[in-house]
């Protein structure tokens, strides 16, 4: 931080700068972290975690339970906003929508072998082994 017109201001990425501005009480937390009062409920004593990934990424943990939406939305951000770029970096289905669609394929997989694979369990089946790739 450094001061700017006689008050503190965060120095650091881009997307960093765009969230600290933006909330009350910041204080550092340690390398590449800082408390601050959650914009999402009526804090008076910092309960919202911020820090920044080596990637850029922002992280928000509000203590008593704020969703991040909640957060970004209350001080008019979106989600997009704390991701270098404004976009979210994944690549793909998360591992969970992977593991999901797994399961899908091995319950529709042993309905088939069972001859009670039909409708829209079918359907589901087969855009399961879609998503998977699979012949």
């Amino acid at each position: 931080m450094n001061i700017q017109n006689g008050a503190l201001a965060p120095m650091g990425s881009a997307c960093l700068d765009k969230v600290l501005t933006r909330l009350d009480k910041v204080k550092s937390a340690g390398i590449d972290k800082w408390k601050a009062c959650c914009p999402a409920h009526d804090d008076k004593h910092p309960s919202l975690a911020i820090s920044e990934t080596s990637e850029g990424v922002i992280l928000l943990k509000c203590w008593a339970g704020c969703t991040t939406k909640e957060i970004v939305s209350a001080v008019g951000l979106e989600l997009r906003d704390l991701f270098p770029g404004g976009k979210q970096t994944r690549h793909g289905p998360s591992k969970a929508a992977i593991e999901h669609e797994r399961m899908v394929y091995r319950i529709g997989h042993s309905l088939q072998q069972a001859g009670k694979l039909e409708g829209d369990d079918l359907a589901r089946f087969n855009l399961a082994k879609q998503r998977l790739g699979v012949k």
